[in-house]
């Protein structure tokens, strides 16, 4: 009995991921304009710094996926 039997392998289709990519980008804008937002009304703000951060992060690492994929 092989393991392909027991455990079936779903494979996903690079639209879905380009899809998914995409929607990570637009979240990744919503929490940089959240924490301008907030740091703009609370002055050193950790939340604020960290939600930049992370949206940043967010659309780096999915803008490079999407260039991946669609090579």
């Amino acid at each position: 009995m092989q393991l392909t039997n027991i455990f079936p392998i779903i494979s996903l289709g690079t639209p879905f991921f380009i899809i998914l990519s995409i929607v990570s980008i637009v979240i990744g804008l919503c929490l940089i304009f959240f924490g301008f937002v907030k740091q703009k009304n609370h002055k050193k703000s950790t939340l604020a710094t960290c939600s930049i951060v992370l949206g940043f992060l967010i659309i780096i690492t999915h803008t490079f996926q999407i260039i991946v994929r669609t090579i």
